[in-house]
């Protein structure tokens, strides 16, 4: 036991420094320059000079104000850094709701228009792929590119304003439509049943969107910094396009290692519930009688 919590220990910190701590320190530089050359009326020099004011009534000795200072000054860069970190931490929460679509009441009128949007796009898109619809053998990589171009808006008719949100709703929508098993009933039951190794998996997919979503609440910080000091919006964009991409791309492994955890066991969570499964897999016949169990009547 002390061996594990050991080694938690040691993990933790090391996801602390580098999600938390090296940007926040970041951060903080930036907003420490943000007041020096920004239109805040108190600059660094400004703060120093205070400082050592104030020292020198408390009664500090003069050889010991700069010894004193300096630790201060480290003190305080500690505190704001872990600040930033926890103020992070708290942004990505609703950074992460804006990407999955779970917008709030006063922005459902851009977001219905959005999903309207895609919508028509998608449907655009399965037209073309109905029409394309070859003969046994003919032209099938021209088909297939089409696929592909729709699936790239959506693996299901689109139903949020994001393709984040999108990509994610898919899994329970393929789930349920393959198997008739609903994830959200289905899923707490399912990680009982797989492997330590499935999990880790799904873990450290879970950790990389986090992560993913983390970049982007730091580029909100930076965009608030911008009304003291503007050259920080150019940290702000780039940040916003690197968090972008690797949300987009953390969901779609994520999406896609939570459907073959169903893919996989689902047939484990039958046989845990004492299902039958006559042929050997789980129908959608099976997974809606699995569903109605779960849901205990709700």
């Amino acid at each position: 036991m002390t061996g594990f919590l050991s080694a938690l220990g040691s993990r933790l910190a090391e996801r602390w420094v580098s999600l938390l701590a090296v940007p926040g320190l970041l951060y903080t530089v930036t907003a420490f320059m943000a007041v020096t050359f920004g239109w805040l009326p108190v600059g660094l020099a400004g703060l120093r000079s205070q400082g050592r004011a104030r020292l020198s009534e408390a009664g500090v000795p003069p050889s010991l104000t700069s010894a004193v200072s300096v630790a201060f000054g480290v003190g305080a860069i500690l505190l704001v850094t872990a600040g930033a970190g926890l103020l992070a931490q708290a942004v990505a929460g609703p950074v992460e709701r804006a990407c999955c679509g779970a917008w709030p009441g006063w922005a459902r009128p851009l977001e219905h228009r959005l999903t309207e949007r895609r919508s028509r796009r998608w449907s655009r898109a399965h037209e073309r792929v109905r029409a394309a619809a070859p003969a046994a053998g003919a032209r099938r990589p021209s088909r297939d590119d089409l696929v592909a171009a729709r699936n790239a808006i959506a693996l299901v008719p689109p139903g949020c304003p994001t393709w984040t949100g999108d990509r994610l709703r898919a899994v329970e929508v393929r789930v349920r439509n393959e198997y008739g098993l609903d994830l959200y009933s289905c899923w707490p039951r399912l990680w009982l049943v797989v492997p330590d190794t499935v999990q880790e998996a799904v873990r450290t997919g879970r950790d990389g969107f986090s992560a993913a979503v983390l970049t982007g609440s730091w580029a909100v910080l930076y965009v608030a910094l911008a009304p003291f000091w503007w050259p920080v919006l150019a940290i702000a964009a780039v940040l916003c396009l690197v968090a972008w991409r690797r949300v987009r791309t953390s969901a779609a492994a994520l999406a896609d290692l939570t459907e073959a955890v169903f893919d996989v066991h689902a047939i484990d969570l039958a046989a845990a519930l004492r299902v039958e499964t006559p042929h050997d897999r789980v129908t959608p016949e099976i997974g809606r009688l699995i569903t109605e169990r779960l849901r205990k009547g709700t």
